[in-house]
């Protein structure tokens, strides 16, 4: 990993453990997930899948709510997504794309992908537990529902708030993750 990688990487760790010890007391509302998909978004997708495993690493071990392995390979697999989809769409599509429609159809466009994305890593996780703890899958869901509309709402809401941040911190980045990725082997 070059140095600008490592430092994207811790920096964007940093701050997700932040914000997660900080909002401890209101479950199921996090920056992580915003902050692991603009990692991806802004710095290509291994910051990004980096991102997501190293707070999962930490936070899952130094949980307040507790630990159990099988959970925190589970939630930190699962939370890869944030940034695999921000690695994906920053370097095919471009931050350009954010402007293309004007920003409230941006916001639009992010309020959904981060719904869908939350509404996948919620599935995730609890297939997860279900199988850790031999519950039946859809009493598991059952009982999480609540936890995965505040979740998937919460995380909705976010992307779509963070939009002209993430517009405007790629346009001070200069360049699209994907032509920083071409630059890096060679091509212009």
């Amino acid at each position: 990993m070059r140095a600008r990688e490592a430092c994207s990487t811790a920096l964007m760790t940093a701050a997700c453990l932040a914000t997660n010890y900080a909002l401890v007391g209101v479950p199921n509302v996090k920056l992580m997930d915003l902050l692991v998909f603009a990692s991806g978004f802004l710095f290509g997708t291994k910051v990004g899948v980096s991102v997501a495993v190293l707070t999962w690493l930490i936070y899952g071990t130094l949980n307040p709510y507790g630990f159990c392995l099988p959970i925190l390979v589970a939630t930190a697999a699962s939370e890869t997504i944030y940034g695999l989809a921000g690695g994906l769409l920053g370097s095919s599509r471009g931050p350009g794309w954010l402007e293309e429609d004007g920003l409230a159809w941006s916001s639009y466009k992010l309020a959904v992908l981060g719904f869908s994305l939350t509404a996948a890593y919620d599935l995730l996780t609890n297939l997860a537990f279900s199988l850790t703890f031999g519950i039946p899958f859809l009493l598991a869901l059952a009982c999480g529902a609540w936890f995965a509309i505040v979740h998937e709402v919460s995380n909705a809401a976010l992307f779509a708030a963070c939009t002209p941040a993430l517009l405007r911190v790629s346009r001070l980045l200069g360049q699209s993750p994907g032509e920083r990725e071409v630059s890096r082997s060679g091509g212009q």
